[in-house]
């Protein structure tokens, strides 16, 4: 086998060794049904009287038993009933299923959503609290400070905020 530069085998060596192992395993992968088909079975009594069947034959008075196939009938009506009822109930099963996965999915985002609002609404809080001044910008652009009384319920909003989101 040779080697590149690196000290491994070459691709294309690796890829015929390859090609070998998965013919020899779609070959006994095939060949292995043909071995199950062949199998029979065999019936023997013990000494106490008891019969016994088996795949290999056991004993000397083992005689081998023949199978016969039954044969397959159209299915029933009522066996349709069945298949169909079966269908339909599956089919519900599905719904149920998908519904459910989509009402998690939702509670999922929803709890996602009031989370990040909840830390939106503390991180303002705070920065509100350390603020020396609140202010807002008028419709010119200018700042314009927030007074006391007004400083306290827009306080009391945010911690509103917080209760809202922060449940």
């Amino acid at each position: 086998m040779m080697k590149n530069a690196s000290g491994f085998p070459r691709a294309q060596e690796l890829r015929k060794g390859w090609r070998g192992l998965f013919s020899l395993f779609l070959l006994s992968l095939f060949l292995s049904p043909v071995f199950h088909l062949q199998a029979g079975v065999y019936k023997w009594v013990d000494e106490n009287g008891r019969v016994h069947f088996s795949d290999r034959p056991t004993a000397a008075e083992s005689t081998e038993v023949e199978i016969k196939q039954q044969e397959r009938s159209a299915p029933s009506a009522d066996q349709h009933n069945r298949q169909l009822k079966m269908q339909r109930m599956l089919e519900v099963y599905q719904e149920d299923r998908e519904e459910k996965k989509e009402a998690k999915q939702k509670q999922q985002e929803e709890k996602a959503k009031r989370k990040q609002n909840c830390a939106r609404a503390k991180d303002r809080y705070n920065s509100h609290v350390r603020a020396r001044g609140i202010y807002r910008y008028d419709k010119d652009g200018e700042r314009q400070y927030l007074s006391d009384e007004e400083r306290t319920r827009h306080m009391k909003s945010i911690k509103a905020e917080i209760a809202r989101w922060c449940k």
